[in-house]
């Protein structure tokens, strides 16, 4: 989705950079993205390295994500940044909203949207239900070596919990491997003198949209909570009650693409 259409020739929107999350490919906004190119928007919706359908995750490919870590993911999405015309709109869901913040730290960005996002080093995100949803992936030694993955068990109880089963399978559709050491970086930084995943939100000198599910069992609303707070008035952080972690298709899409295209048309 990086060809710009017919109607959004001369346009004065920003391109919007779309980042998937974690078990992820750029599958997943196919709909969220043709939402915004309807709307006249160039959109961009890269994979992160490693991030290939499960179908073509062969011994290479699984080789090759095993070794990407969080800094990996940023600098991908930083490169594509800088090689665009202007500073565009980050839309990052989950892990990828987790990346969003760490770019939008280190290069001008118009806007940062955050859906169901990652908390950055500093905001302690474990809880219960993240533990589960993780499930077996937090027994695999070491993870830092591993990769994880994530079954129709995990999807249901905390990544779709309020989706349709249809949507659910749908989802597991789409899954692939995801990096145990990205993983090992993004949850457990606090063992880590430096974390990767530690930013400056004074760095990050743009509007913030959060968007969340009440009902979010692995990025809860009370860690989107602390996000919120930690960009002071920068933040605008929405609640969507009955909805999930799941926020990017499905059932409560049209709701949360309603709160990005009224937020996008507000000045500053």
């Amino acid at each position: 989705m990086t060809e710009q259409p017919p109607e959004a020739q001369g346009s004065a929107k920003p391109d919007l950079v779309m980042i998937h999350g974690m078990w992820s490919t750029p599958a997943v906004f196919a709909e969220m993205g043709e939402y915004f190119e309807q709307q006249g928007y160039r959109v961009h919706i890269p994979a992160l390295p490693g991030h290939r359908p499960m179908v073509e995750m062969d011994e290479s490919a699984r080789i090759s994500l095993k070794q990407c870590g969080i800094n990996t993911y940023a600098a991908a999405i930083e490169q594509l940044v800088r090689s665009l015309p202007r500073p565009p709109v980050l839309i990052g869901h989950s892990m990828g909203g987790l990346i969003a913040q760490m770019v939008a730290a280190r290069v001008p960005v118009e806007r940062l949207i955050l859906l169901s996002s990652a908390a950055p080093a500093g905001i302690n995100s474990w809880a219960w239900s993240v533990v589960r949803t993780f499930g077996h992936n937090l027994f695999k030694f070491p993870l830092w070596r591993s990769l994880t993955e994530v079954g129709p068990a995990n999807i249901r109880y905390g990544i779709a919990n309020s989706q349709t089963p249809a949507v659910q399978q749908d989802i597991h559709q789409l899954t692939t491997y995801e990096s145990g050491l990205a993983s090992f970086q993004i949850g457990m930084w606090f063992l880590f003198r430096k974390p990767l995943t530690r930013l400056d939100p004074e760095a990050v000198g743009c509007p913030v949209l959060l968007l969340s599910g009440q009902q979010d069992r692995i990025t809860p609303i009370t860690v989107q909570r602390k996000i919120a707070r930690l960009y002071k008035d920068k933040a605008t952080l929405i609640e969507l009650p009955g909805l999930c972690h799941w926020t990017i298709a499905g059932h409560g899409l049209d709701t949360v693409t309603g709160h990005i295209k009224e937020w996008l048309a507000r000045d500053g």
